[in-house]
């Protein structure tokens, strides 16, 4: 019973002791250096600019969706929701290497987009693993 209860406990502290990460995540630091990454993006979007709306991609996002796919998507997105206005932080969770951000998107036709970011953080750096308007 002992060594049941002794493995049961260091499993428990090893489970904790990989959540010191998360723990330590800093929502305002993970906003302030993602904020920069999406006025460019949501520029580029308006700017039907795809080198720019893409720029800070992973290279495996980028892959995934390419230049002619995102002329198909702005096509129809402009008619609705319409061009970008604004964002606004209402969530940000961590994630093992980046992390969530949800932003409440004003456009203009629709005053309510939910706009899910997923960053990776990787070298010290924020990129965009996946972009999702809702």
């Amino acid at each position: 019973m002992k060594k049941l209860i002794i493995v049961l406990l260091l499993s428990f502290a090893i489970l904790c002791s990989g959540c010191t990460i998360i723990q330590d995540f800093d929502k305002e630091t993970a906003i302030k250096k993602t904020d920069p990454i999406m006025d460019i993006t949501m520029e580029g979007l308006n700017e039907n600019n795809y080198e720019k709306f893409s720029e800070f991609y992973t290279d495996t996002y980028k892959k995934s969706f390419s230049e002619s796919a995102f002329f198909n998507f702005t096509e129809g997105f402009y008619k609705n929701p319409g061009k970008y206005i604004s964002r606004e932080v209402y969530d940000v969770r961590p994630t093992t290497n980046g992390v969530i951000i949800h932003y409440k998107g004003i456009f203009e036709t629709r005053d309510n987009v939910a706009i899910t970011v997923t960053f990776e953080l990787s070298n010290e750096e924020y990129k965009i693993k996946k972009i999702r308007f809702y």
